[in-house]
């Protein structure tokens, strides 16, 4: 913890704010999580305390790959009411025990009055304390334990992580965006392509990647928006390897072409809602071909409803 973040801590106590950690991984920021920052926020000021994605290619000792990267998951936090993110190193946490981590880092660091998690919360060295651990911690070290019940979906399955990540996978984009609470959204930087899509197509497009560990959605066509400048641009967005052009040897991207709009974007951090799958990404005999289905599915996605409908659609 920096000195600035001491002298934050010190402050609240001071003007008798009590402090409220929210505890979890949040990876995708979903219904489970939002209501786990929810009773946060009623308790005090919202401290979520949670591990870099980039630190912890394991979870429980399964590979995971994560939905959103770290940035965009602290400002998902933030909006649902988070006064402040710690995303700890989880190369330093991982071999602490979970007395250890009660004691050192939620009281002694933080100064928590209460801690936030769901039912399913596991902490400690191999994860080996659950949250009867916690409450009985918590006695000892002087923080109220407030254990929130699993949301569950329409068919009264626990909201996850693991499933939204199977929808993403699968295309089943409404879906996951039902249990995320918010849209499925892009968020990178435009990178330079090879201008195949402006000079040779046509038809630009803004390249983002996805980072190594990042959870990829199905290869395909979506119906999409672009934020820009707070306005939504309708648009569409091919994920894949670029089958016509690289032959499949290549590393999945988000290739979003915005509809009636001109500009630079290359540099610039780019928010693209995925709204509704269209296609499968599937190889063309040539770039002719290619551009052809571009055009067609321009018009596709132009004949869908307008952007509030398409956007709260389940």
């Amino acid at each position: 913890m920096t000195d600035v973040e001491q002298e934050l801590r010190q402050a609240e106590k001071a003007q008798g704010q009590p402090i409220a950690a929210a505890l979890g991984v949040f990876d995708g920021v979903h219904l489970g999580h939002r209501q786990v920052i929810a009773h946060a926020v009623l308790h005090g000021v919202c401290h979520v305390v949670t591990f870099a994605a980039e630190s912890m290619p394991q979870k429980q000792g399964r590979p995971v790959q994560y939905i959103y990267r770290d940035e965009q998951k602290r400002r998902l936090l933030s909006a649902c009411g988070a006064d402040a993110v710690f995303a700890l190193p989880f190369g330093e946490m991982q071999t602490m025990e979970g007395e250890a981590f009660c004691k050192k880092i939620l009281r002694e660091r933080l100064s928590v009055d209460t801690v936030v998690v769901g039912t399913d919360f596991r902490f400690g060295r191999k994860a080996a304390c659950g949250t009867e651990d916690l409450v009985r911690f918590g006695r000892r070290y002087g923080f109220a334990v407030d254990i929130v019940p699993q949301v569950k979906d329409a068919g009264g399955v626990p909201v996850s992580s693991s499933e939204i990540r199977f929808l993403l996978e699968s295309g089943e984009i409404r879906k996951a965006n039902a249990l995320l609470g918010a849209d499925y959204q892009i968020l990178a930087h435009v990178q330079t392509g090879q201008h195949l899509g402006s000079t040779v197509l046509g038809i630009p497009t803004a390249n983002q990647h996805f980072a190594a560990w990042q959870c990829v959605p199905r290869r395909g066509v979506y119906a999409s928006f672009a934020e820009i400048n707070d306005e939504w641009i309708p648009a569409i967005t091919n994920i894949g390897v670029r089958p016509t052009v690289t032959g499949g040897a290549a590393e999945p991207v988000a290739e979003t072409h915005l509809i009636d709009w001109t500009g630079e974007l290359v540099g610039k951090l780019l928010p693209v809602t995925l709204c509704k799958f269209l296609r499968p990404e599937q190889p063309f005999a040539s770039l002719d071909a290619l551009g052809l289905q571009i055009r067609r599915d321009i018009k596709a996605r132009m004949k869908l409803l307008p952007q509030e409908e398409i956007l709260s659609q389940d």
